[in-house]
């Protein structure tokens, strides 16, 4: 008997979307992420990673061409899930609540890092690109903030954002690095006035 066409017929392979690939990507920078927690920029590899990962080298070398390129991504990611911000309805909240996840991240082990590669991008040829990069990824992600309070009446339409991300982070980077001391929530507060007092100064005239 000849068999049904139902019966002969192959059932539909669905392909799947990101899958293994995806799969590996995430593995590799989260193993990245605690080799450089670990041991830190300098002893940072991407045989050490692999082995984390159970991976061999070619693997991450065919998504990251350079160990620094992985050193960013891995520090990008992780910067994405720490610096998160809020619409709370208030420019004095969502500050606020912006500059606490700024804390929060550079007072551990890769915000230190992600800092430290910041101020030596410039004698580093293989980080001066990617590392405006990422800062022009977390300023843009930052934004947003502003591009809210402009909706609500808070914010100027047009103003100099490098200027302000330099008065979000700076005061920030120089207390906690330089100064070595603490950043309490009073300063947060104090800062955040500061800047809600010069907004006028943060102005872009046509």
């Amino acid at each position: 008997m000849t068999e049904s066409k139902k019966e002969t017929e192959q059932p539909e392979v669905k392909r799947r979307t990101g899958g293994r690939s995806a799969r590996v990507r995430n593995t590799v920078l989260e193993k990245a992420l605690l080799e450089l927690s670990e041991n830190g920029y300098l002893a940072f590899s991407i045989a050490a990673v692999a082995k984390r990962a159970e991976v061999h080298e070619t693997t991450i070398y065919r998504r990251w061409p350079t160990r620094e390129e992985l050193i960013l991504d891995t520090i990008s990611e992780f910067a994405n899930s720490q610096l998160t911000t809020i619409d709370s309805g208030s420019l004095v909240k969502d500050l606020e609540h912006n500059m606490r996840s700024i804390v929060q991240l550079i007072q551990t082990p890769i915000g230190s890092t992600l800092i430290f590669l910041g101020f030596t991008a410039h004698t580093v040829p293989e980080f001066k690109a990617l590392n405006l990069q990422l800062w022009e990824d977390r300023i843009r992600i930052g934004q947003s903030i502003f591009e809210h309070a402009i909706e609500r009446g808070e914010w100027p339409k047009k103003y100099d954002q490098y200027r302000v991300f330099s008065e979000v982070v700076g005061p920030l980077l120089t207390h906690y690095f330089l100064l070595q001391r603490p950043i309490s929530d009073e300063m947060i507060q104090q800062r955040v006035q500061s800047i809600l007092r010069d907004r006028d100064l943060f102005k872009v005239l046509d």
